[in-house]
């Protein structure tokens, strides 16, 4: 049987047996975030004056941001199962993201004085973000590449890279309620990194897993 022909046979099983959505990968996408959350709150917890700093936009942003994320992956991931949807045109869907990150360090920039952009890049506890971070992308990963082996992926390798980043966004929402570093220097920079650690773990796995 040639490839072509391959594919369009798993097209039209795909159709009359599409993969698990709505309620059940809500479900374990649950699953996958109440694992998240569980090592969060035994190893991090909320931030002391998670309250009074919520009401700082710069806080507000690093939720948006790590939400829009999230937001715009996901769909990409449920289409990744159906093998004749070729990803890379729909990546543009990373425009909103990508937005919302530039909106947020312009905003830093613009209520910041010039002295504190350096610092407020750096940091404190950059080593902490992208410890943390791919750690709390586990649960989510894990539920995703699950979701994408039932399916039938034609690019395993965009496939397994857009579940890493899409849990990493999932992560870096948690791991915002504990982080004190509120810039969004600091948010482009390091977040972006420890997200990137996650997409390269899935690509290198979606190579290897998710491969028919």
């Amino acid at each position: 049987m040639k490839t072509g022909d391959f594919i369009n046979a798993l097209v039209e099983d795909q159709g009359a047996n599409p993969p698990r959505s709505g309620l059940p990968l809500a479900a374990q996408l649950a699953g996958g975030l109440a694992f998240s959350l569980a090592i969060f709150f035994v190893f991090l917890g909320i931030r002391s004056d998670f309250l009074h700093a919520i009401t700082d936009l710069h806080v507000v942003f690093k939720f948006i941001a790590a939400a829009s994320l999230f937001g715009s992956l996901l769909p990409l991931v449920l289409y990744a199962v159906r093998p004749e949807i070729q990803l890379s045109r729909r990546l543009a869907w990373l425009a909103l993201p990508l937005f919302v990150l530039v909106i947020g360090i312009a905003f830093q920039l613009l209520t910041s004085p010039t002295d504190y952009w350096f610092s407020g890049m750096v940091g404190r506890y950059p080593a902490a973000c992208l410890r943390n971070i791919p750690v709390l992308a586990m649960g989510p990963f894990f539920v995703l590449l699950v979701m994408l082996k039932k399916g039938a992926p034609s690019q395993p390798v965009l496939s397994g890279a857009i579940a890493g980043a899409a849990s990493g966004g999932m992560a870096a929402f948690i791991y915002a309620l504990h982080c004190p570093d509120d810039s969004a220097l600091f948010v482009a920079l390091w977040y972006s990194l420890a997200i990137g650690i996650v997409t390269v773990i899935g690509a290198v796995v979606g190579r290897v897993w998710l491969r028919w």
